[in-house]
């Protein structure tokens, strides 16, 4: 479904003038913005229509007589809003899940105790990460909750804190340390971020969508204008020309 709302965006869009003369597609794209002469259209206006369809899609629709397109717009905007609700809500359930496995598993202490035999033996495996706190604390320099959390699963530096390795002596290669507890809370972790970014992601397709209810809502009320306006006939024009 995350994938097929775009497309549903530019299939509401495209037919819009399909069946409209090149040239009449191009005047309605170039004249909507400009001054519109007093046309019976019943007042109405494509500024307007392209106004009220960014603020609320499918209402420039509505207002422009399509209650069909009113509702595909509507539909993709309640749509759009409905999953971004529900992906941020579990991508944060499963957040506070994974937070709570980790307080639960992994051991700073033993992560420090790891890291004074490291350095008394001349820091034979390298560290290249600074462990930030998780909370506010005396003599903390650094808070960072989320790198925090990020950190102790992402890099073998911290591996030794888990605590289904706690049987595996120092000596061990921290990349030679297996844990089954680290790989179940990346596989948390990585679950909810994906869900997290799904949620963010779709809040531009409301801007898109957005975007194009309104485009489509003035050159519906334009083409209208066009359409009623009144046209001089073919010969009058050529004798006006011609005397």
């Amino acid at each position: 479904m995350f994938r097929v709302i775009p497309f549903m965006i530019l299939l509401t869009v495209l037919p819009i003038h399909a069946a409209d003369r090149p040239d009449n597609l191009y005047s309605s794209a170039n004249l909507w913005l400009q001054d519109e002469d007093p046309l019976p259209t019943g007042g109405k206006s494509p500024r307007l229509a392209f106004a009220m369809s960014l603020v609320v899609p499918g209402l420039g629709e509505l207002y422009a007589g399509e209650p069909k397109r009113a509702a595909v717009f509507l539909g993709i905007e309640a749509l759009t809003w409905f999953n971004y609700l529900r992906w941020r809500s579990k991508g944060n359930d499963l957040k506070a899940e994974f937070r709570t496995f980790a307080d639960r598993n992994w051991d700073e202490n033993r992560y420090r105790e790891w890291q004074a035999y490291n350095q008394a033996r001349g820091a034979p495996y390298i560290e290249t990460e600074t462990l930030p706190c998780k909370r506010a604390l005396e003599g903390c320099h650094r808070v960072d909750t989320q790198q925090y959390y990020e950190m102790i699963g992402k890099y073998d530096q911290f591996v030794f804190g888990w605590r289904d390795v706690s049987n595996v002596g120092f000596e061990t290669g921290n990349g030679n340390v297996d844990s089954n507890q680290r790989i179940d809370y990346e596989n948390q972790r990585n679950e909810s971020n994906k869900l997290l970014k799904r949620a963010s992601v779709i809040v531009g397709l409301t801007v898109v969508n957005r975007i194009a209810s309104s485009i489509h809502a003035a050159l519906r009320v334009r083409s209208a204008q066009l359409s009623i306006s009144p046209r001089p006939d073919r010969a009058e024009v050529a004798f006006h020309v011609l005397f």
